[in-house]
Formats: structure tokens, C-alpha cells, sequence
């Protein structure tokens, strides 16, 4: 069968939650890579190697960027391929975990696909016709008030507490907010931005598997994402992420709070 990109990725992403145990079975096996906080499993490795295999083999000039591999492109079109987006949760938790796709031609987003693979819940936009969770379409909410917002960010302890030159501005940000979250997983607090479940996301350090499908989502859904400088997200680079459901608010926070 001949498949569309977008008709690939959520086939294969759906197909690749089925590698994911059962809840109930024993405890997952990783590997630490950087120290103890961050680990691979052998579900990474087998998501990953499924995914890169089924992308090639419809596409095979595609490149495919992944967290564990990388394939060299010799075409248009690259993937960003994540297969576990918060792989501590996935052993801990066994919950806040996704599996994430996002596909880009000549530099463009195309499409972005996540999911959630506890929940049920795929995530999917392409450019130009919105964004969805399963079958529901999403739209950012309209909240304006600061204290009425809920703000997420990946790693609490990188943005809130250790050093760096916007820490002041970003605490004073988290008490003049309803309250500050974290899942510990990129693709699913922007996603939530997405759906309407969160207001705000911060994170110091994200890769661009990470967040080049979630931020497709995002902006399809009418979400605005920048770096802390203000500047569009780099492609191909690790970056730090500032993001909101809609601009102004985006704006305002930058304004007021962005400094030490």
C-alpha cells in the first residue's frame, strides 16, 4: 500500500506504541548515558530501529534525525525521531511518556505527530490544517491573566533553581502564575499548551527531536514558540524554548519578567 508522509507517521507511530510492555509487567531495564538522570531503555532502541526501518524502506532518500541514530539525508525531506520523549517517566511512571514524529521539507515544517502512548491520545497537525488529538480538533485558549495560567516546564530544577541570566524573571514569573508544573516530557507540555491544558512552557535545554513535532501542533493550533533571545527555534540544534498559546501573552511575559 502506498502511504502519504503523514498517512506513514501515524500509522507507524500508532505501531510502534504496541512494542511499549504492559503496564503490569516488570520493571523496565535502561542503560544510564549522561549520568543517572539520563537513561535509555531498550524500547528507545527498538521504537527507534522500527521507526528509521519503516521511514526508509517507504522513503529511502529521506534523512531521519533520531535521539539514538542518525541517518544521513540525501533529499528534501528529514524526520525527527523521538522514541521515547521522557524515557525516566516510561520507567518510573510507566505514564508522561510519548513517542514523537516530526517531518520537515526544505526546512519547513510538514508535520508533526506525537503520542501519548498511556493515554491513547495521538497528537497530530499538518501545516495549513490544523491540529488534533485523535479526532478532536485543537485550539489554544483565550486566558490572558497571569494568575489565571498554568505554566509547565520540563526540568524545574534547570529553570527555577540553578544559576542562569533570566533566573529572577523566571521566578518571579512562577509565583505571579496560578502554579507551575512539570511531566518531565517536551512533546507532551507543549502538546497540552495545544490542547488547551496548559498556558505557558519554559525549558532551558531541549533537542530537536524533542520538540520539531510538538511545535508543529503548537503553532497549528495557534500557539506561539520562540528561544529565550526571541529568535526562531533552530532547526537542528539544541535550544533553549519559551512557548505560549498565544503571542501577545508570549509578548508580555518576555517583557515583563525576562530580566535578572
Amino acid at each position: 500500500m502506498e502511504y502519504s508522509r503523514y498517512g506513514l507517521a501515524v500509522e507507524i507511530v500508532r505501531e510502534a506504541g504496541k512494542i511499549i510492555p504492559p503496564h503490569n509487567t516488570s520493571q523496565i531495564e535502561f542503560e544510564e548515558k549522561n549520568g543517572h538522570s539520563d537513561i535509555v531503555s531498550k524500547y528507545d532502541k527498538q521504537i527507534e530501529t522500527y521507526l528509521s526501518g519503516e521511514i526508509l524502506t517507504a522513503f529511502p532518500s529521506d534523512g531521519i534525525i533520531g535521539e539514538e541514530m542518525k541517518h544521513p539525508d540525501s533529499g528534501d525531506w528529514i524526520w525527527y525521531v523521538d522514541p521515547i520523549d521522557g524515557t525516566t517517566n516510561f520507567v518510573n511512571q510507566r505514564k508522561n511518556y510519548a513517542i514523537s514524529l516530526g517531518c520537515y521539507h526544505n526546512g519547513k515544517p510538514a508535520f508533526g505527530v506525537v503520542y501519548d502512548v498511556a493515554e491513547n491520545r495521538m497528537y497530530h497537525a499538518q501545516v495549513g490544517r490544523g491540529a488534533f488529538c485523535n479526532n478532536d480538533r485543537l485550539e489554544c485558549g483565550k486566558r490572558t491573566a497571569l494568575e489565571e495560567m498554568l505554566l509547565y516546564t520540563p526540568i524545574i530544577q534547570a529553570t527555577l533553581i540553578d544559576a542562569h541570566p533570566l533566573r529572577s524573571g523566571m521566578r518571579r514569573l512562577a509565583r505571579d502564575v496560578r502554579a507551575v508544573r512539570s511531566l518531565g516530557s517536551v512533546a507532551l507540555e507543549l502538546c497540552a499548551l495545544a490542547a488547551g491544558e496548559a498556558d505557558l512552557f519554559i525549558a532551558g535545554c531541549s533537542c530537536p527531536w524533542d520538540h520539531n513535532a510538538a511545535r508543529i501542533i503548537l503553532e497549528e493550533s495557534g500557539g506561539e514558540i520562540r528561544t529565550w533571545e526571541n529568535d526562531a527555534l533552530p532547526l537542528d540544534a539544541k535550544t533553549n524554548v519559551i512557548a505560549a498559546r498565544q503571542k501577545s501573552v508570549l509578548d508580555k511575559v518576555v517583557a515583563e519578567y525576562w530580566t535578572d
